[in-house]
């Protein structure tokens, strides 16, 4: 069977994938678009992983600061955010579940990727602002379902979607779906402060 094709934006086609999970752009654009991060947006991200979400978030905010546990993937994000050409970001070699160091109620947005996510709910919401954002991209139901119970004690407005994609065939005659495609990659959960 062939691959699929991601389409990815020329940004993403620099970078390495590795041993963690991507955040792919239709699951990237939802988060940025549902939180109204941008140029002048602060970000915090919990597990780097492969950097793919760094570099997305890293790409339109001001200011990233991300937290990874695992030394392989963070040199892979460190990599990766070299090669998109990107400055704005500030990496910390620390498991995010003995804390971290920005709780000073300044952040636009904390995005979550790690299996542990509902365990962060009340460390992101001291470290963001009024009306910041907690974003969590969960690859498992119960997870999303735990994170997203856990939000709801700290949180107000607590969501969880997730989007599906299907590319279609074109042609002169018989224009459909194809028959393979890229449907559900994770659960997104959203809490506002």
């Amino acid at each position: 069977m062939k691959k699929p094709d991601f389409h990815f934006p020329p940004l993403l086609k620099k970078l390495k994938r590795g041993g963690p999970a991507v955040t792919l752009p239709k699951d990237a654009g939802l988060i940025i678009a549902y939180t109204g991060i941008g140029k002048n947006s602060r970000v915090l991200e919990l597990g780097s992983g492969s950097g793919f979400m760094t570099v997305q978030l890293a790409n339109i905010a001001r200011e990233v600061v991300t937290y990874e546990k695992r030394k392989e993937f963070l040199e892979l994000a460190k990599s990766n955010v070299q090669r998109a050409g990107l400055e704005n970001v500030t990496f910390r070699e620390k498991d995010v579940l003995e804390g971290i160091e920005e709780q000073d109620e300044s952040w636009d947005m904390v995005y979550c990727d790690i299996a542990e996510a509902d365990q962060t709910a009340e460390m992101a919401h001291r470290a963001l602002r009024e009306d910041g954002y907690l974003t969590a991209h969960c690859l498992h139901s119960e997870q999303a379902k735990a994170l997203h119970l856990a939000a709801e004690k700290v949180f107000r407005d607590v969501f969880t979607i997730d989007c599906l994609v299907r590319e279609y065939r074109v042609r002169d005659f018989g224009f459909r779906p194809r028959h393979f495609g890229l449907v559900h990659t994770a659960y997104l959960v959203f809490a506002k402060k």
